[in-house]
């Protein structure tokens, strides 16, 4: 019994303060993922940042969908940003001042940022926010989607990006990497 009332006395008195920067940093940072996912591939790194930090996750939708097959979504993905056509995105409430990080995911589409989640950062007031932006990619890498993030959040205080190949799992270390990098776990 001493030894339980010991160890009690202990924890009470903060025995565990090598956890305190950990935990505390975590707790305090609220977070947000926004994220656009055709194949599923993004929405699996918003689901690992929200493993790592308890994030709100908010799903970028076209109100007219993309068809299921690849080949079809990319001739028309193709046309729509050579043309310029904005597909309308169904609406959703933000409200970005409950939030200390903002985590913007994007596959990669002909070499830049989906044109849904363009449209979607282009209705918001994202000045002056810490945000994270992330893409993921079948082959293309990185492409010109930092350069299209860095345009399109020019008023935004950004951190480091992440490129990922293909879909990552719940508790990827590369994610955990790049969350600690950026202070926000």
């Amino acid at each position: 019994m001493t030894n339980r009332r010991m160890f009690l006395g202990f924890m009470a008195l903060g025995g565990v303060s090598w956890l305190r920067p950990a935990l505390g940093a975590a707790a305090r940072r609220r977070v947000a993922v926004i994220y656009f996912s055709k194949t599923g591939h993004t929405r699996s790194l918003a689901e690992s940042v929200r493993h790592f930090t308890g994030a709100d996750l908010y799903q970028v939708e076209t109100k007219k969908p993309y068809p299921a097959d690849y080949t079809p979504t990319t001739k028309i993905v193709k046309e729509e940003m050579e043309k310029g056509i904005v597909r309308e995105i169904k609406p959703f409430a933000f409200d970005p001042s409950r939030y200390d990080v903002i985590v913007l995911a994007t596959p990669t589409w002909w070499h830049h940022v989906s044109a849904p989640l363009q449209t979607w950062i282009r209705g918001q007031k994202l000045d002056g926010r810490f945000v994270l932006t992330a893409n993921t990619h079948g082959g293309g890498g990185l492409m010109h989607t930092r350069e299209d993030f860095e345009k399109l959040l020019a008023g935004s205080r950004l951190g480091t990006h992440l490129t990922v190949f293909g879909a990552v799992s719940e508790t990827s270390s590369e994610v955990q990497s790049w969350l600690k990098t950026n202070g926000v776990i």
